[in-house]
């Protein structure tokens, strides 16, 4: 059914006094009984002391002048709020606390259920299982000072004495803590994969090779010591031959001090000796310095195209010149491509483009053909009417053979884009703000080596910061899984299983490895929107070959088996939506009984077709590509066609929808339209649903689900029977703002299919140095539980708890329950709440979007939705249903 009908506006909220109540407090995990915690604490802190005496040693004869420091690792099981005072009462540094989940129970901290006896099968009996449970790392700096200090403390407690005023927060600490160590080797190289880096690079060694990466620093408040740091690591890399490439990088926003550098291949190699040799101990000082987070890769290469001729496709004419409304962060474009040509606003301030070869532009090519035609390549009305800016911020990688796009060793990206957003919405010196009025920015590019583990990246720190600090919102890539899937069985064994048996393996063996298809950084941003691909496209039938689709359930929408999958940060719901990607194939292995199958990349179909940047010069090219890119750029274009409805309800309705909202009202509209597909949730739980997981199977299902596949049609415009309503505003901390939804009253006590979507996005400040990351935390909620008012409604889809934990809160409410008589004029009111998360307080109104669809099924109840949704909404204008004019 086509959509003739305008979305609809809910009058200004009204603003009501926020509800009285006692907050609630999360459990606490069992912790052992006081003698045996004294115990424990005593051999930590005798190791503590232990390393303390022997880094102060080493300081003191290779670093004059230097003061002692360390860094220290506080393990708590469950929480304690407001720790940082107590941190800083005795002398501390703080420096941040992130959030753990799932820590294995032991005998000394555990969690058991909160009601009734688990069972299982390696627990016969009435016995509890211990649970997993949650936690905190607190990392702080400490000097011998501060040593003294928590040494003192800790005395205190363990003689069950009075601990001084403003410091009894200690108290609770040394009671929940798990562990308290210094931070180290394990930390700064072997969680970022680094070690094992290094010695993949070395073998062999090439004489006279230089090793470039990142250094991280631990970010400190004041700007003395952040110099203080900097000095030190140029003076510990000079020591080991080794030099900086470029300057520091120093973002107070995001908390985050870094600089690219290089050692000699002999001393990386001479660490590896040194670890391999005393454990976590080396002789090279740059290693063993306390102010270093973490080593990193540098150089990552971002983007990877295939190679090949294409085909020559038409494309419609035309040349656009309204200003653009949204933006692509990529690789240069062929700009003379008859798909992009007279339609981008190109801006290359760091002349990149001239990096390029012919043949050479691919990616960017490619993700501007679809942020502008998307997949009907040759339909008149399909391109956008506003012109795209586009600003490189890759270039090709001169060291690979394959058409590579990176970052080089001496560029930080969080500086590129930094740069690029600010002279966006600023300038830049005597340049002016190139592209005022952008409201979305595509991102579809991801970090390879950085898979989001527990805490978001600089990167996707970055993302929010920008996101809040210009009101705009980025679409991030969640990320491709390039590597081959074995499958576990040979393949005439696989090839003679029905197609549901087929995906029901491939989905176990997925699940069997899903940890190494975590989210690219940055797509674990809390702000931004992250998008996943489905495997699906519409190019129609293609010669199979020596290919397979190892997903191949034509009745379902299923993920890509390339995608890389959730969850986010403290657990949210990452990827939020999901857009087409391609039908994404694999070479059929060679011999019957190998059963590993690699990714194919051909350019043939299937998949999507975009325009192609052939070596020959041709303009006209076009290549069926695949992937998480793709469905981000798809991604990006629906916002790009939603910001022209919401312009004009603005300009030609007269609704008021401030511009600074608009941004925010995208990002709730383009989740808005998402929703889970019911072969897909079948296939899954056929698939993967145990009565182990059954509790929390909506958890799991996330992470292949996200909220779901946006049908982006449904949130453009409403139809007879079904209405969409929009709210926005800007909402401070402790307050509520309340809207009416009036009830059609042709649905009184009638009996048949419903359903309400509601959704609720915003733009969050952040506080980097506070496990919660998001200072705002907005929830919306009804007047009564749903089950209870006159629509008899029930959640679907995402877990209810889950949810809450990003920025974007998604519900979707069926059923086919008798609907309760109501007179005329009553209404369901909504409310939106905001209340702090990781600050004392809120100094900022935080901006919102909501939407709100209600809808019915012609054959079940033929009543006129939009009409009385309309008529109620707003009584005292009269709109022509169809044309929206007044």
């Amino acid at each position: 059914m086509k959509n003739h009908f305008p979305l609809l506006v809910f009058p200004q909220a009204k603003s009501i006094p926020p509800k009285k109540g006692k907050s609630f407090q999360p459990s606490q995990p069992h912790c052992p009984e006081h003698g045996r915690q004294v115990i424990r604490l005593d051999e930590q802190l005798t190791l503590l002391q232990q390393d303390f005496k022997h880094y102060k040693a080493s300081v003191s004869h290779s670093m004059t002048g230097l003061e002692p420091e360390m860094v220290l690792v506080i393990e708590i099981a469950g929480r304690i709020d407001d720790f940082r005072q107590a941190v800083e009462k005795i002398g501390l540094e703080w420096f941040g606390e992130w959030g753990i989940d799932d820590i294995p129970p032991s005998d000394d901290f555990y969690e058991e259920p909160k009601t009734g006896v688990n069972f299982s099968q390696k627990n016969i009996g009435a016995v509890p299982i211990k649970k997993k449970f949650s936690g905190s790392l607190f990392l702080s700096l400490s000097n011998e000072a501060g040593m003294r200090e928590l040494l003192s403390l800790s005395d205190c407690w363990k003689k069950k004495q009075r601990l001084p005023d403003k410091k009894t927060k200690w108290q609770a600490v040394f009671k929940q803590t798990i562990d308290i160590r210094r931070w180290g080797i394990k930390e700064t190289l072997d969680e970022t994969g680094m070690r094992d880096r290094w010695r993949d690079l070395l073998e062999p060694i090439t004489p006279g090779q230089s090793i470039p990466f990142q250094i991280e620093l631990f970010y400190r408040e004041s700007p003395e010591k952040r110099r203080q740091s900097e000095n030190a690591i140029r003076t510990l890399l000079a020591k080991a031959d080794g030099r900086t490439l470029g300057e520091f990088i120093d973002m107070p926003g995001i908390a985050f001090h870094a600089v690219k550098a290089a050692l000699p291949a002999e001393r990386i190699g001479q660490l590896l000796s040194d670890l391999d040799s005393n454990a976590q101990d080396t002789k090279i000082q740059l290693f063993k310095f306390p102010g270093i987070m973490y080593f990193r890769p540098t150089g990552q290469s971002l983007a990877v195209t295939e190679d090949g001729e294409g085909e020559a496709a038409e494309f419609p004419l035309g040349k656009v010149e309204l200003p653009p409304v949204a933006a692509i962060l990529d690789g240069a474009p062929n700009l003379q491509h008859k798909a992009l040509k007279d339609r981008l606003l190109f801006d290359d301030p760091d002349n990149l483009a001239a990096e390029y070869q012919p043949g050479q532009r691919k990616h960017g090519t490619s993700m501007a053909s679809l942020v502008i035609h998307g997949e009907s390549m040759e339909d008149p009305s399909a391109p956008l009417q506003r012109l795209v800016y586009m600003r490189p911020i890759m270039q090709p990688d001169p060291n690979t053979q394959n058409l590579v796009e990176h970052f080089p060793d001496e560029v930080f990206f969080e500086d590129r884009i930094e740069r690029a957003v600010r002279r966006m919405f600023e300038g830049e010196g005597t340049v002016p703000a190139q592209a005022p009025g952008v409201c979305v920015i595509n991102l579809s590019i991801g970090d390879p080596d950085r898979p989001f583990i527990h805490t978001p990246s600089p990167w996707a720190r970055l993302l929010d910061w920008l996101s809040w600090k210009y009101r705009v919102l980025f679409c991030v890539s969640a990320g491709n899984y390039s590597d081959a899937i074995d499958i576990g069985i040979h393949q005439p064994d696989y090839k003679a299983l029905a197609d549901e048996e087929k995906v029901a393996h491939v989905l176990k063996c997925i699940q069997s490895r899903l940890s190494g298809r975590r989210i690219l950084s940055p797509a674990e941003s809390i702000n931004s929107i992250s998008v996943g691909a489905i495997h699906t496209d519409n190019s129609g039938d293609y010669p199979p070959g020596q290919r397979t689709d190892l997903l191949p359930l034509p009745h379902a929408s299923l993920f890509s088996p390339t995608a890389r999958l959730g969850h986010g940060f403290r657990r949210s719901i990452k990827p939020e939506i999901f857009f087409p990607g391609g039908r994404q194939l694999y070479r059929t292995p060679a011999l019957d009984k190998q059963s590993s199958y690699h990714l194919d990349s051909d350019i043939r179909k299937p998949g999507q077709e975009v325009a192609w940047d052939d070596r020959s010069g041709d303009l006209s090219k076009t290549a069926y590509t695949r992937g998480s890119s793709n469905a981000t750029a798809l991604a990006t274009r629906s916002a790009a066609r939603i910001y022209e409805v919401l312009n004009t309800l603005r300009t030609e309705l007269g609704e008021d929808i401030p511009e600074g909202l608009i941004s925010v009202l995208i990002k709730a509209l383009l989740v808005h339209g998402a929703k889970h597909d019911d072969g897909a949730r079948r296939a899954l739980d056929a698939a993967l649903r145990t009565p182990e997981n059954s509790r929390k199977f909506k958890e799991l299902a996330s992470r292949y689900l996200g909220y779901g596949i946006v049908d982006i049609e449904r949130v453009l415009g409403c139809t007879e029977q079904r209405g969409t309503v929009l709210g926005c505003g800007e909402i401070h901390e402790n307050k509520i703002h309340e809207y009416k939804l009036p009830l059609p009253p042709g649905l009184a006590s009638t009996r048949g299919w419903r359903r309400m979507v509601v959704t609720l996005a915003w733009f969050t400040p952040i506080n980097p140095s506070h496990r919660n990351l998001r200072e705002a935390k907005l929830e919306f909620s009804p007047m009564g539980k749903w089950g209870s008012l006159p629509l008899k409604l029930a959640r679907k889809d995402a877990d209810h708890h889950q949810v809450l934990r990003g920025t974007v809160q998604h519900e979707v409410l069926e059923s086919e329950k008798q609907i309760e008589a109501y007179q005329d004029g009553h209404s369901i009111l909504l409310q939106v709440a905001c209340k702090k998360d990781a600050t004392t307080q809120i100094d900022h109104a935080i901006p919102y979007g909501l939407a709100v669809t209600l809808e019915v099924e012609d054959e079940d109840v033929p009543i006129p939705i939009y009409e009385q949704l309309r008529a109620r909404l707003q009584p005292r204008v009269a709109v022509d249903a169809v044309t929206g004019t007044r």
